[in-house]
């Protein structure tokens, strides 16, 4: 074996350039290089190699620091004393991020062994392990198995996996394969699980790692943000970051920064203020000063975070809806948060129901889509499409999403939860909806005219306006009207405004009938009446009022044309079944067009 050794050191000019030379000639792993992780489950034997000494069941490992991976090969011994299994298998990791692999990293790795006795190449993401190359069956087979690994990567991402056997004279390629989901090392590391039987078996030796460090000009971004404890915060970045001249503030009067305490990976750290975070806020975290290791500038330094509360039904809303995309855009859906909480809808689901009233599959909001109260929230397939044709500013909530497209004429949109058993809201919108001018609504949105009106009424919702591009994604809709009914002593019904435009331009699109019935249980009738006295539009017929609400006018005839322009008059009568009250009143509103 050590012969072999020197053979490696005499004659591979290439060691040069090694970023890991490993043979365990001096007998020792914790210097020259520095291997880190479970070390008291190995130790050097008299033979000069690395040996396994788990005293129980175990999955136990050492990493070292390894940047190859441009134009990079990875070499290593290994012998396993005992038949592989499901339980008992050995993994080199070629490149990783982290150096403790058992807990999640991202990276590449060769396991020898396994269910299927095989020398396979995994990615690893997280916690997630994808098999990339399945090397052949049966080659780990037998009561002991030895063998030399080697892989190989070019500059553009293509892998090749070899494996030697003692009888083999040449490396047998077990496959190749392209893959560039990982875009960088920072380790190599040796990996072995055991059973209460074989924490002795695994030996590794002769690990020879070279190559270039991959060019990193990726930029670095928040990944996540979370209150931690009352007054701490959390940020986790996708690498590991140079926090020397890091800056952090946040808003909504949490206090100054008082300490900062970075994870040893740099991929971390905890904040702590002054005043204690409080539920029903979302706050906005500026981070500035902040680079990678390579240097590269964070991506994303504004982040929104706040406490999360359950949703229930009623507190997420549809409030816009564009069905059918013009060319430059793409399709979208707002939701409006109607509560007073901070509401996660990581993992909610937006579909449609079947003709048979079954949930179709849908799709799932990604991760962090975080509303806060009284926030609107647009999803879409492509972010980019939608902020630039409708000239959108910075700071507003457009969440790209997986989509499925939806019907231009007619479908049943619906929100619910992961599970599918939680609907928050729901509507079966109509193309019929759009407001009489709108020719073509192709590139016209669907506004709620405010998010407490009956979801499924087509009053209740509007054509967007011309004048925003026929949409408002992420912001208060041009269609907008307040519902609350301001306090008027001298009538018991009025009209606001008493001349209005229903040309769709935004300014005064509609008339609202505002109504406050001096007690409960009125009924009304309200009309439309031209010049002439005839009616041409029915607004209601023997509703029940509420103890103050409203009515709205668009303009449109009960034939569903829009009217000339001119003086109308509304008819509005109430009565009281159990009282006998009847009280009636008649208001001019006029009508013209820009």
């Amino acid at each position: 074996m050590k012969i072999l050794k020197l053979f490696f050191i005499f004659f591979v000019p290439v060691l040069s350039m090694a970023q890991v030379n490993e043979s365990f000639t001096d007998g020792d792993f914790l210097e020259n290089p520095e291997w880190t992780g479970i070390v008291s489950n190995f130790k050097v034997n008299t033979e000069g190699q690395l040996q396994s000494t788990a005293p129980a069941t175990s999955v136990s490992y050492l990493t070292t620091s390894s940047d190859a991976f441009v134009n990079a090969s990875w070499e290593c011994w290994i012998k396993i004393n005992y038949s592989t299994s499901s339980s008992n298998y050995a993994s080199i990791y070629i490149a990783c991020d982290n150096a403790e692999i058992s807990n999640g990293c991202n990276g590449y790795y060769v396991q020898v062994g396994g269910t299927n006795d095989e020398v396979s190449l995994f990615l690893q993401q997280g916690t997630k392990k994808t098999k990339i190359i399945d090397g052949r069956d049966k080659r780990t087979d037998g009561s002991s198995v030895e063998l030399r690994i080697k892989v190989t990567r070019d500059a553009n991402g293509n892998f090749k996996l070899f494996s030697r056997l003692p009888s083999e004279s040449n490396f047998l390629e077990e496959g190749k394969v392209l893959n560039n989901v990982v875009k960088s090392s920072n380790y190599f590391g040796l990996l072995y699980s055991n059973t209460s039987t074989t924490g002795s078996a695994y030996f590794f030796d002769e690990m020879i790692v070279t190559g270039e460090k991959a060019p990193d000009n990726e930029l670095p971004e928040i990944s996540s943000v979370n209150v931690k404890q009352n007054n701490e915060l959390q940020i986790r970045f996708s690498e590991r970051m140079n926090y020397d001249n890091a800056h952090f503030e946040v808003d909504e009067g949490v206090g100054e920064l008082l300490h900062a305490s970075w994870t040893a990976d740099k991929k971390s750290v905890v904040l702590t203020f002054e005043q204690n975070f409080e539920k029903g806020n979302l706050y906005t975290l500026y981070a500035s000063n902040l680079t990678d290791l390579a240097g590269n500038l964070l991506k994303n330094s504004v982040f929104d975070f706040g406490i999360p509360e359950p949703a229930l039904p009623g507190d997420l809303v549809w409030n816009e809806l564009m069905f059918e995309n013009p060319e430059q855009a793409t399709e979208y859906v707002e939701i409006y948060n109607k509560s007073d909480k901070v509401i996660d809808l990581s993992g909610f689901v937006v579909t449609t129901r079947k003709v048979d009233g079954e949930l179709n599959t849908g799709n799932k909001l990604p991760d962090l889509a975080l509303i806060g109260p009284g926030r609107y929230m647009a999803l879409c397939p492509q972010a980019d499409s939608v902020k630039n044709y409708f000239q959108l500013l910075a700071g507003l909530h457009i969440v790209q999403m997986p989509w499925s497209s939806l019907n231009n004429e007619k479908a049943t949109l619906v929100l619910c939860n992961a599970a599918k058993d939680t609907v928050f809201d729901e509507v079966t919108y109509d193309v019929k909806w759009h407001h009489v001018l709108i020719k073509n609504p192709k590139g016209v949105a669907l506004e709620r005219i405010n998010p407490d009106l009956p979801v499924q009424n087509a009053d209740s919702w509007h054509s967007a306006a011309s004048n925003v591009n026929y949409g408002t994604p992420g912001y208060q809709n041009s269609q907008f009207r307040t519902l609350e009914t301001t306090e008027n002593t001298e009538t018991f019904v009025w009209v606001e405004p008493a001349a209005f435009s229903p040309d769709n331009d935004g300014t005064d699109d509609i008339c609202v009938v505002k109504f406050k019935p001096e007690t409960n249980g009125y009924l009304a009738n309200a009309l439309i009446l031209n010049a002439a006295g005839v009616k041409i539009r029915e607004l209601s017929n023997n509703i029940l009022l509420q103890p103050d609400g409203f009515i709205v006018w668009d303009g449109k005839t009960d034939k569903g044309l829009n009217v000339n322009p001119g003086i109308y008059v509304l008819y509005f009568e109430i009565f009281n079944p159990e009282t006998a009250s009847k009280m009636a009143k008649k208001l001019p509103i006029a009508v013209s067009y820009r």
